[in-house]
């Protein structure tokens, strides 16, 4: 017995990850919105820094590997330095200092 796909279920599996990709693009756009407020505010902040505000002001936070991604990827922000961070168990490592481009901040105060 051969039976046909139903076009309308095709068209709803296709509907469906479209929305799920459009879903995870505007997770990201949330994200990147919510780290240029908190540099803006700040003016520089750490990796660790900004991964602990966004877990603690968001619903669902994000993780290290995520908010690594989107800071090297963004092109309002940029990496100024490194800092060296000492665990008790991990040893000592760098972590990077961000800030906002300066054509971003305060975007209201350009003429």
């Amino acid at each position: 017995m051969v039976t046909e796909k139903d076009p309308d279920s095709l068209s709803n599996s296709l509907l469906v990850k479209r929305l799920k990709r459009r879903c995870k693009s505007m997770r990201t756009t949330r994200l990147r919105e919510k780290i240029k407020k908190f540099l803006n505010e700040r003016g520089q902040a750490n990796t660790t820094e900004i991964l602990e505000h966004v877990n603690s002001t968001m619903r669902h936070g994000t993780t290290p590997q995520q908010l690594g991604n989107v800071l090297s990827k963004d092109k309002d922000i940029r990496k100024i330095a490194t800092t060296k961070r000492g665990g008790a168990l991990s040893g000592r490592y760098e972590i990077c200092v961000w800030t906002l481009r300066e054509d971003e901040r305060n975007p209201g105060l350009q003429g």
